[in-house]
């Protein structure tokens, strides 16, 4: 691993402020690979956010339907075919957009996890619309988070990619040659995000 941040170098160091705040249990877990018990919570949160972003497109849609035509106004009625591609292109859109820009989607926020490469970066975008598509069409690939001991799920394994618990208000970097020092974690996270599969 990476020389450590001066705001890490020992063992009785203060955490930074943003994690003071948090419980000693939770900070604790910072860094370290999530279970399947959060990102699942995650993910159902996603499935709502995802709802509610078609839900405003179709109103949105309906409404500039009315303003071209509002005599004979009525609503959309899109072709049933299209619906769940439809979906599925906006969650697509959602999580690759989520994952490139911020490392985490809305559930990721407020379940504390960052979605990074393995070697701690954030992804860059085709890897981000690859890891969306992939678990779009083969969701049940987060099932072997329970089963790997690094608790990665195959679309992990595949594209080289964890999930850590990290409630640090900074991003990290997206240079190829970004270092583990420079994660905006708090403790010693390198000896479990590179465990496992990844040494």
């Amino acid at each position: 691993m990476g020389a450590r941040r001066p705001d890490m170098a020992g063992e009785d160091a203060r955490p930074p402020a943003w994690l003071t705040g948090l419980p000693a249990e939770a900070r604790a877990f910072q860094g370290r690979h999530a279970g399947i018990v959060s990102r699942v919570t995650a993910a159902i949160v996603d499935v709502v956010v995802v709802a509610l972003i078609c839900g405003g497109l179709y109103l949105g849609l309906a409404g500039l339907k009315f303003v071209f035509n509002p005599v004979s106004f009525s609503f959309p009625a899109p072709p049933s075919g299209l619906l769940v591609p439809a979906g599925l292109a906006v969650a697509a859109l959602y999580l690759a957009v989520s994952w490139a820009a911020t490392a985490r989607t809305f559930g990721d926020e407020l379940l504390g996890l960052r979605v990074l490469s393995r070697k701690g970066n954030r992804l860059r975008w085709g890897r981000a619309f690859l890891r969306a598509i992939t678990y779009l069409l083969f969701p049940a690939g987060l099932l072997w988070v329970v089963l790997s001991r690094s608790r990665r799920s195959v679309q992990d394994l595949i594209l080289g990619t964890v999930v850590i618990y990290d409630w640090s208000p900074r991003l990290p970097a997206t240079s190829p040659g970004t270092s583990e020092a420079n994660r905006p974690v708090w403790g010693d996270p390198g000896r479990d995000v590179q465990r496992g599969e990844d040494s």
